[in-house]
């Protein structure tokens, strides 16, 4: 019998204010202090990154050592005495506070560190409390914009470099770094310009002194003012946690909150910032009926009870659907097919709408992670297939960066190289349509059995034609390689809870099978435009905006009755007959479950809106005015479901075929991408002021090859021609994309990319012409 030994951990022993312990070599003082109870003041260290020595705040006497030592990069070695409180070390750190307050402002009372600062904690407790320097202070002009949600005052900066090596450790986008020397040293970007982040929020967050503030909350409040509620941002399928902070009753930041096997102690700039949608003026607050042509204001009883009326008038018929979801609570989403199932007789229920539609019988794979998002940390390695990480999934970025400091590989395979390609081992592009082979020729060479592994798989293979093949290809790698998880990344907001809700045509609550499975969104649109519809409630959803207008207006002229339950008056409640407002996920309570089926809690962090209903309020109240002899609640079965921690996602032992192949020909045209952005110009962004400034330009992508055949150049405005529908837009030459590809970012209004397809699957042929 072979047993698998593995290297003992080499222990050294040292005493610490005259208190022995026993650390793993390789440890520092600082963190040995720390297992002791010992407290060292810092600034400059932070646990998530290498220790760095810069501020000199953590000084220490070691015995035998003739001058003071930083305790955050001295490692422990067998036999040191180390005293944290002697005279010596005690006068240390009163000097280099003096020294770090000779040029600060202390501005304390009108500083946004104020009340949660360590500069000013570390003062008034391990200080001097008077200082020896009179000479005026140094002034800068007051404050530097470094972006559209980050300010800099330099004059308050100590230069302890926690953020600038957040960008260069954690997220690897360089965003910040020092420019000039000596004392001129001051915090700037690489080209002057504003920082290049999705992640600039955490530079404030790990600030220490408020150098680094957000415009967004500056000046807005002081932490004794703020009632801070835990929740979960829905902004995307990570749900990271977080705190709300409100002030009064309102909305004034949030933060990150620690979850070591989520988001660790980060966020995304959409969960720092994303917020500021809730006071937009033109968010809706009362219900709008459709009289003589126009949307006008109502009572919520004539608006429900019209929506009740029309939905028994048109039970018998059965044309009627219930659309969207993903913005919604796991909660609300059960109720919502419920109430269409059960109150309305249908079972056309579907929350992808606005997100490609695959067919049951080809999805091959349910969209989730096996693995958790913490586990990511520990891969020796990970495939990245057609996913582009830091727009889809960006927290998750920030684990695998880990991953790579401790020697991960990671490779990239897919239509584009991602922003993150240059801290990739290999970055394969190849050309829409060829994944199955492409994954056939190299997946043997990268996959490591006994090793902990993981493949991710992204929208470029997931909204794709040959999914099912694809994902086919993978299971057997995965079946073939112990260690390895496949992980099936797919989704926007809540779609997990969506999904084990019931809100989907062919999988009802708890993944069961209804006895007749409806119409998905695709096919209720179609029957539309064809036939005619009675009525469709959507909720949480803007299917106009991902039609061509032309499509819309068919869709609309066929049906009959059109509710819209949202936050905004968006391109679909514009042609609605009844239009009523909803809370959002910061005013409301409920479950949320991620892209890894972690079930997490969301609460209401401000005070509730006067005369606005819950998502569930609304479907409750409408099933009492369809028949009040019946209740709309919960089943107790899901409700106990969703008391557990984390449902596991199990794939299939095998994926059967026939499976469909792109033969579409492209002698003329290229295959076509659609990109999904973290910072788009959907709905909400455009109701969050200093977010929607975070929105680029959309740009049609191609090879420099292609545009040479093509007599293209940067900044071209050019037509793209598909399904006998047309839109312009200015061309971007891009190395990083694959040759005959095309790459075409969604969720812009000014390239509207579903005018060209109702269903926007990657392989799409695409004619490209020169506008003159």
């Amino acid at each position: 019998m072979t047993v698998e030994t593995k290297e003992q951990t080499v222990m050294v022993n040292l005493t610490i204010d005259g208190t022995p312990i026993s650390v793993p070599k390789g440890t520092t003082v600082y963190t040995a202090a720390k297992q002791l109870g010992i407290e060292i003041p810092i600034f400059c260290y932070h646990d998530r990154m290498p220790p760095f020595g810069a501020c000199r705040m953590c000084l220490v006497e070691v015995e035998k050592m003739p001058k003071l030592q930083a305790s955050c990069t001295l490692e422990a070695t067998e036999g040191m005495n180390v005293v944290t409180q002697s005279n010596r070390a005690v006068s240390g750190r009163k000097t280099i506070l003096e020294l770090l307050l000779i040029n600060h402002p202390l501005d304390c009372p009108i500083c946004d560190r104020g009340g949660e600062c360590p500069l000013q904690d570390q003062t008034l407790k391990y200080g001097p409390g008077e200082s020896r320097f009179f000479e005026e202070k140094r002034h800068f002009k007051k404050a530097l914009a470094l972006g559209p949600v980050l300010m800099l005052d330099r004059e308050r900066c100590i230069t302890c470099a926690r953020c600038t090596r957040f960008g260069d450790v954690i997220a690897g986008d360089h965003a910040l770094e020092f420019i000039e020397r000596g004392y001129k040293t001051e915090v700037g970007t690489p080209d002057s310009g504003p920082a290049e982040s999705k992640f600039i929020g955490n530079t404030i967050e790990i600030c220490p002194v408020g150098a680094l503030t957000s415009k967004v909350y500056r000046f807005r409040a002081r932490p004794w003012d703020n009632d801070a509620t835990p929740s979960t941002c829905t902004l995307c399928p990570v749900g990271c946690s977080m705190y709300l902070d409100s002030r009064d009753g309102e909305i004034v930041r949030t933060r990150s909150k620690e979850n070591k096997d989520v988001n660790d102690v980060w966020l995304c700039d959409k969960g720092y910032f994303g917020y500021e949608f809730v006071y937009h003026p033109e968010r809706l607050n009362t219900p709008l009926v459709r009289r003589d042509g126009k949307l006008e204001p109502t009572t919520w009883e004539n608006a429900l009870q019209l929506v009740a009326d029309k939905m028994k008038s048109f039970k018998a018929n059965g044309k009627l659907a219930g659309l969207g979801g993903n913005p919604l609570t796991t909660e609300e989403n059960f109720l919502f097919q419920k109430l269409m199932r059960e109150f309305a007789g249908v079972n056309h229920v579907d929350n992808r709408v606005g997100t490609p539609v695959i067919a049951a019988d080809d999805e091959g794979l349910a969209p989730g992670m096996e693995m958790s998002i913490g586990e990511t940390e520990e891969l020796s390695y990970a495939i990245l297939c057609g996913i582009d990480l830091t727009e889809e999934f960006p927290v998750i970025w920030l684990r695998l960066r880990q991953a790579i400091h401790r020697k991960a590989k990671v490779v990239f395979i897919g239509h584009f190289a991602p922003e993150i390609a240059k801290h990739l081992d290999n970055v394969i592009v190849h050309t829409p349509g060829q994944e199955v082979d492409i994954l056939k020729k190299h997946l043997p060479e990268l996959l490591q059995a006994n090793k902990k592994g993981a493949i991710f798989v992204g929208s470029q293979y997931l909204a794709n034609p040959q999914r099912k093949a694809i994902l086919a290809e993978l299971l057997n790698a995965k079946h073939k390689t112990p260690g390895l998880s496949l992980n099936i990344m797919q989704g926007k907001g809540n779609s997990q809870g969506s999904r084990l809700a019931g809100m989907r045509p062919d999988i009802g609550p708890l993944g069961t099978s209804p006895n007749q499975p409806g119409f998905d969104s695709i096919k209720v649109f179609e029957e539309t435009a064809r036939s005619g519809w009675d009525l469709l409630y959507v909720a949480g959803a803007n299917p106009a905006a991902n039609f061509s207008k032309e499509h819309w207006q068919t869709i609309r002229s066929k049906l009959q009755f059109l509710v819209v339950q949202d936050l905004f008056l968006n391109e679909t409640a514009q042609t609605a007959d009844v239009v009523l407002p909803a809370l959002c996920f910061i005013e409301k309570r409920g479950s949320f479950i991620n892209i890894e089926g972690r079930i997490q809690q969301i609460h209401p962090g401000k005070d509730i809106p006067k005369d606005i209903y819950s998502d569930g309020e609304i479907f409750s109240l409408i099933a009492q005015k369809i028949d009040n002899t019946r209740t709309l609640a919960l089943d107790s079965q899901f409700a106990e479901k969703l008391k557990a921690e984390r449902l596991i996602i199990r794939h299939k032992e095998s994926i059967e075929g026939p499976f469909p192949m792109d033969t579409a020909s492209s002698k003329e045209g290229l295959k076509a991408t659609f990109a999904r952005v973290l910072f788009d110009r959907g709905v909400r962004m455009k109701h969050d002021p200093h977010l929607i400034q975070l929105a680029k330009s959309p740009f049609i992508r191609i090879h420099p090859k292609e545009a040479l055949v093509r007599s293209l150049k940067d900044g071209d405005k050019v037509r793209l021609s598909a399904n006998e529908k047309s839109i312009t837009g200015k061309v971007k030459l891009d190395s990083n994309v694959a040759d005959n590809t095309i790459v075409l970012p969604v969720g812009f209004g000014d390239l509207p990319v579903h005018e060209l397809a109702n269903n926007l699957l990657n392989g799409l042929v695409i004619e490209l012409r020169k506008e003159v």
